[in-house]
C-alpha cells in the first residue's frame, strides 16, 4: 500500500518516533529511579505487578513505531503497515491502562497522578486513532 506524503503524514511519522522515545525513556526511568509513590502497600504491589507485565510489549511497540515512523519518512511502503500496527497497539495499550486505572482507583490517588495517567492515556488513545485515520485517509 502506498501513501500520499502530506504534512500530516510527516507529523504522524515524527509523532511515532517521539512516542517511541517517550516509552523507552519511561522504562529507563522506571528501572533506574523510584517513580512509584503509592501510600497503600497493597495497591502498590498490584500496581507494580501490572507495570512489570509491560516492558517487553512496550519495547516491541516502540520498535514498531520506530520502523513505522522511519518507513514513512523514507517513503517506504512498510512504513504504512507498521504505522497502522503501531496505531492499533497504542489504542490497545491506552484501553488497558484506562481499565486498570479505573478499576484500581489510580486516577483518585491525587491530582498529580490523575493528570499524569490521563495524559498518558489520552496520548495513547488519541495518538493511535490519529495514526490510523491519517494513514488510512492518505493511502493510495
Amino acid at each position: 500500500m502506498h501513501i500520499k506524503y502530506t504534512k500530516t503524514v510527516k507529523f504522524a511519522s515524527i509523532m511515532e518516533l517521539a512516542i517511541a522515545v517517550g516509552i523507552i525513556s519511561f522504562w529507563i526511568a522506571f528501572f533506574s529511579a523510584d517513580l512509584v509513590n503509592i501510600d497503600d502497600p497493597h495497591l502498590e504491589e498490584i500496581y507494580m505487578a501490572f507495570e512489570s507485565a509491560f516492558p517487553v510489549a512496550d519495547i516491541s511497540l516502540s520498535i514498531v513505531l520506530i520502523i513505522g515512523g522511519i518507513g514513512l519518512l523514507k517513503k517506504m511502503p512498510f512504513g504504512v503497515l507498521f504505522s497502522l500496527l503501531g496505531g492499533a497497539s497504542l489504542i490497545f495499550l491506552g484501553l488497558l491502562d484506562v481499565s486498570f486505572n479505573t478499576q484500581q482507583g489510580i486516577y483518585l490517588l491525587g491530582i498529580g497522578e490523575a493528570i499524569l495517567n490521563i495524559s498518558i492515556n489520552l496520548l495513547c488513545l488519541g495518538g493511535g486513532v490519529f495514526l490510523i485515520v491519517t494513514i488510512w485517509k492518505n493511502r493510495k
